[in-house]
């Protein structure tokens, strides 16, 4: 499951034990992204904030792991060259790239994505609200149409975004019910997305 996560929220958590449950995954690997192409500097929290939060977040559940690939490797944090490194630890496992519909309706302006499809299988949540029209676009695109059956959705009845959180944040209101209650804390408790992220 990859993501900014910035910050994580139970609409992650969500996606994450739905997935598990539907596709009856035998783990789902959360693996925050390092520096992610598509953002600008000062527009994502530090990694190693955002890794912390995932780590409370889903500390205690069964199955759900945490990776620093992304983290720990230098430059921008491609997909693609994540999965080449999942598809050698993981040899004889069945990939599945955990997402949300936004970021699924960027993925012709990833990396080598015709690439990725060959590595893994996407399974992508969609909240009230969605771009479910781009998506619906998107895979009637002709390098897409044959991969369709690889896009794997997942409706969500959670209508929480990360960008809602922080503004809340800013406006200092309550974001108790948004994420997990250890995580509000700890944002509230080091002052995090007080300025201009």
């Amino acid at each position: 499951m990859g993501g900014t996560f910035n910050p994580i929220h139970r609409g992650h958590l969500a996606l994450a034990a739905a997935a598990k449950k539907v596709f009856r995954l035998e783990r789902i690997v959360f693996i925050p992204s390092g520096t992610p192409p598509h953002k600008k500097p000062g527009e994502v929290l530090d990694k190693e904030s955002r890794y912390r939060l995932v780590k409370m977040a889903i500390r205690g559940r069964k199955n759900y792991y945490l990776s620093r690939i992304e983290l720990d490797r230098p430059g921008y944090s491609y997909a693609i060259d994540t999965f080449v490194a999942l598809k050698k630890k993981y040899r004889n496992a069945k990939l599945y790239y955990i997402m949300g519909l936004d970021s699924i309706n960027e993925v012709l302006s990833w990396r080598k994505p015709l690439e990725l499809f060959k590595m893994c299988e996407f399974i992508i949540g969609t909240r009230p609200g969605s771009k479910i029209r781009s998506f619906r676009r998107l895979i009637k695109f002709p390098p897409l149409q044959k991969e369709a059956d690889k896009l794997n959705l997942i409706e969500l009845k959670e209508a929480i975004s990360a960008s809602d959180i922080r503004q809340r944040i800013k406006e200092h209101k309550a974001i108790g019910r948004l994420v997990p209650k250890v995580v509000a804390g700890y944002i509230i408790k080091n002052g995090l997305y007080k300025d201009k992220i």
